[in-house]
Protein backbone atom coordinates (compact mmCIF):
# COMPACT_ATOMS: atom_id res chain seq x y z
CA UNK A 1 0.00 0.00 0.00
CA UNK A 2 1.81 3.56 -1.19
CA UNK A 3 0.92 7.09 0.58
CA UNK A 4 0.27 9.82 -1.73
CA UNK A 5 1.84 12.96 0.33
CA UNK A 6 1.78 14.93 -2.46
CA UNK A 7 -1.90 16.49 -1.39
CA UNK A 8 0.01 17.52 1.90
CA UNK A 9 2.85 18.86 0.00
CA UNK A 10 2.80 22.86 -0.16
CA UNK A 11 2.44 24.54 -3.77
CA UNK A 12 4.05 27.71 -5.03
CA UNK A 13 1.49 29.73 -7.44
CA UNK A 14 3.42 32.61 -8.66
CA UNK A 15 0.06 33.57 -10.42
CA UNK A 16 -1.80 34.23 -7.40
CA UNK A 17 1.28 36.49 -5.41
CA UNK A 18 0.97 39.02 -8.80
CA UNK A 19 -2.80 39.45 -8.27
CA UNK A 20 -3.74 42.37 -6.12
CA UNK A 21 -5.45 42.09 -3.12
CA UNK A 22 -8.96 42.72 -2.05
CA UNK A 23 -10.45 45.29 0.50
CA UNK A 24 -12.13 43.88 3.13
CA UNK A 25 -14.25 46.88 3.56
CA UNK A 26 -15.01 48.10 0.26
CA UNK A 27 -13.41 45.03 -2.03
CA UNK A 28 -11.83 47.24 -4.26
CA UNK A 29 -8.39 45.65 -5.34
CA UNK A 30 -5.25 46.70 -4.27
CA UNK A 31 -1.64 46.33 -4.50
CA UNK A 32 0.02 45.02 -0.94
CA UNK A 33 3.27 46.00 -2.27
CA UNK A 34 2.60 49.44 -2.67
CA UNK A 35 0.25 49.89 0.16
CA UNK A 36 1.07 47.22 2.93
CA UNK A 37 -1.43 46.54 5.16
CA UNK A 38 -1.62 43.69 7.96
CA UNK A 39 -5.32 44.14 8.38
CA UNK A 40 -6.26 44.21 4.32
CA UNK A 41 -7.62 47.44 4.25
CA UNK A 42 -6.93 49.63 1.41
CA UNK A 43 -5.62 53.13 2.12
CA UNK A 44 -8.56 55.25 1.15
CA UNK A 45 -11.07 52.95 3.28
CA UNK A 46 -8.06 53.25 6.56
CA UNK A 47 -8.49 57.20 6.25
CA UNK A 48 -12.40 57.01 6.52
CA UNK A 49 -12.13 55.16 9.52
CA UNK A 50 -9.72 57.54 10.93
CA UNK A 51 -11.43 59.95 10.55
CA UNK A 52 -14.46 58.59 11.78
CA UNK A 53 -12.88 57.43 14.72
CA UNK A 54 -11.52 61.21 15.42
CA UNK A 55 -15.01 62.44 15.07
CA UNK A 56 -15.76 59.99 18.02
CA UNK A 57 -13.49 60.80 19.86
CA UNK A 58 -14.33 64.45 19.76
CA UNK A 59 -18.21 63.68 20.07
CA UNK A 60 -17.05 61.90 23.38
CA UNK A 61 -15.01 64.32 25.03
CA UNK A 62 -17.61 66.91 24.43
CA UNK A 63 -20.03 64.62 26.28
CA UNK A 64 -17.62 64.17 29.11
CA UNK A 65 -16.55 67.61 29.12
CA UNK A 66 -19.50 69.81 29.35
CA UNK A 67 -21.68 66.41 30.61
CA UNK A 68 -24.62 66.49 28.07
CA UNK A 69 -25.73 62.82 29.04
Amino acid sequence: MTHHHEAFEHHDHPEHDKNPQACRICSESYDPAKNPSFLGICQTCGYKILIVLLIIMISTSYIAWFGVL
